[in-house]
């Protein structure tokens, strides 16, 4: 295949303590195994830096045959179940490739520097070799985009999150834009934590300071959760947990609220503009 890297990659079993690991690889070990080349976690998880903020990141690497399967879908859901136990606030889902992918890795879609932090949670084996061939010919710009002008969209409405399972979901894009602004500027991936210092000197101290604010936020990070709002915001079914995000997740607190003030969205926007202006 023309213009492509290969990369022989060695993911380790994971090592942590996590019991939602272990649930994970259980049910995948006894009812879905036929589903998949590899399943693997990446993210703070993976590197055992599991703080209060952090959520689930998980890779499905699935057999084609298998991908429109009911089996999935059904493993998904069960899935989901473990998964929010262990972050109710969790508001994405499982990353997803096909086994064919691997053979054109998108390399924009999740770098191969965040495989090389990866754990493996099935096969339950030592490690596992993945061979891929990524295509260099890929674009790292329209993501970075797209969630500028969400950025912008939402600036223009005055919308601001009024809970924390929405100001969780603000946040983290905020943090992932280091890594997405990166990647467009230099045409390839980096591991998200790796990205804030390789950026850090292209912007000047006022423009940086929502990473700053949005880092700090992160590090101290208290979901507030009543016991009924952690049973309920620990149910899986999609339409309920949309609802209770909506209208019954906790209200932010007063400590984090003053520091996302009216600078901090003004901040925002000259970070958005200087970025705009560097990948013209």
């Amino acid at each position: 295949m023309a213009n492509t890297q290969r990369h022989n990659l060695v993911i380790r079993k994971y090592d942590g303590e996590l019991n939602l690991i272990n649930e994970l690889a259980q049910i995948i070990e006894h009812n879905y195994s036929e589903l998949f080349h590899s399943v693997i976690v990446h993210g703070s998880v993976a590197t055992n830096e599991v703080i209060p903020y952090s959520d689930f990141d998980g890779l499905l690497i699935v057999k084609d045959a298998y991908v429109d399967s009911k089996q999935l879908q059904k493993f998904k859901r069960e899935s989901m179940k473990i998964i929010c136990k262990f972050d109710p606030l969790q508001h994405h889902g499982w990353f997803q490739l096909l086994e064919s992918d691997l053979k054109n890795y998108p390399e924009n879609y999740l770098p191969v520097t965040t495989l090389e932090h990866a754990k493996l949670i099935y096969p339950r084996i030592e490690s596992l070799e993945l061979l891929l061939k990524v295509n260099q010919n890929v674009d790292y710009r329209t993501a970075l985009i797209k969630m500028l002008k969400q950025f912008e969209k939402r600036e223009v409405e005055n919308w601001r999150p009024n809970n924390i399972f929405q100001l969780k979901s603000v946040l983290s894009q905020v943090m992932l834009i280091p890594c997405l602004y990166y990647s467009a500027i230099n045409g390839n991936g980096i591991f998200k934590r790796e990205s804030f210092n390789e950026v850090k000197e292209n912007f000047n101290e006022i423009e940086w300071k929502p990473i700053v604010i949005s880092s700090q936020i992160r590090l101290n990070w208290n979901n507030n959760l009543n016991p009924m709002q952690k049973f309920l915001l620990k149910q899986s079914n999609p339409l309920l947990r949309k609802v209770i995000k909506k209208y019954l997740a906790p209200n932010i607190d007063s400590r984090t609220k003053l520091l996302l003030n009216d600078k901090f969205y003004e901040n925002l926007s000259k970070l958005i503009k200087k970025i705009k202006t560097d990948i013209q």
